[in-house]
């Protein structure tokens, strides 16, 4: 399949690093990568365009001094602009559901439809000590294989089938350094950006949004998954019954078709 990767020049002059794969008559999939990800996490299908960028601060993308949920979903139409793509499918991973739901009450004429896959929800009281985020950052950014395999090793039956696929868990691999090679000043920044109060609520989201959430997912429980999106005006949640946080990946091409389809 055709890919392309190139650097968009923002207004403010700081550059974001994207790329993309497929056809480009094929339907476009903008993939918002998790916090220790990037656009190299991206996964690919015929059946679809998959568009993805490193967020400030990750990868070949600069940092944002003042960075904002409103300045991401800024950044994405930004890049959808250069691109030339008016309306597009959009696939959030994990903590990027936040930057999803901010791009779609920003610019819902962009979002076709919003695909959420073991998101994040509204965060609850205040994020975790900055301490104990970088002690994490510095773990991860330390020794990337032995996170994916020890996400392997702890997990359930289907995150474990996921990361067992050399491909995938090279990606995950690629992610991580992408996220965290430049320093661990942009992952922190996200970090305490996705777990602080977002400023808009469920009810502001008015696209078509579909969850898909493993039941047994540690890091974001499912029953607060469902509370949110009975909130949601226009959202399903497909539970993912042997899954955690990572067993969506062994659905990732049928997600993206089935977004790209809409």
């Amino acid at each position: 399949m055709p890919a392309q990767a190139g650097i968009v020049e923002l207004a403010d002059g700081r550059r974001l690093r994207w790329r993309s794969e497929g056809r480009a008559s094929a339907p476009a999939v903008l993939f918002l990568h998790g916090s220790s990800g990037s656009s190299r996490t991206a996964p690919s299908t015929k059946a679809a365009r998959v568009v993805a960028y490193d967020r400030p601060g990750f990868g070949g993308s600069s940092p944002h001094p003042a960075r904002t949920l409103t300045s991401d979903a800024a950044d994405a139409v930004a890049l959808l602009d250069v691109l030339g793509l008016e309306r597009v499918a959009v696939l959030a991973v994990s903590f990027a559901a936040a930057i999803g739901h901010a791009l779609a009450v920003a610019a819902p004429e962009r979002v076709a439809r919003l695909g959420i896959v073991s998101g994040a929800v509204w965060p609850a009281g205040e994020p975790p000590p900055r301490e104990e985020l970088e002690e994490f950052g510095r773990y991860l950014r330390g020794d990337p294989s032995g996170a994916v395999a020890n996400v392997a090793a702890d997990g359930p039956a289907d995150d474990a089938a996921a990361l067992a696929e050399p491909n995938t868990a090279r990606r995950l691999r690629a992610g991580i350094m992408d996220a965290l090679g430049p320093g661990l000043d942009g992952w922190l920044v996200e970090a305490l950006l996705v777990r602080s109060p977002w400023p808009f609520a469920p009810e502001d989201v008015t696209v078509d949004v579909a969850m898909w959430h493993g039941r047994h997912d540690d890091a974001v429980p499912l029953a607060a998954v469902e509370a949110v999106a009975a909130r949601l005006p226009q959202a399903t949640v497909e539970v993912l019954p042997d899954a955690g946080h990572f067993g969506w990946l062994l659905r990732e091409t049928a997600i993206v078709e089935a977004l790209a389809k809409g």
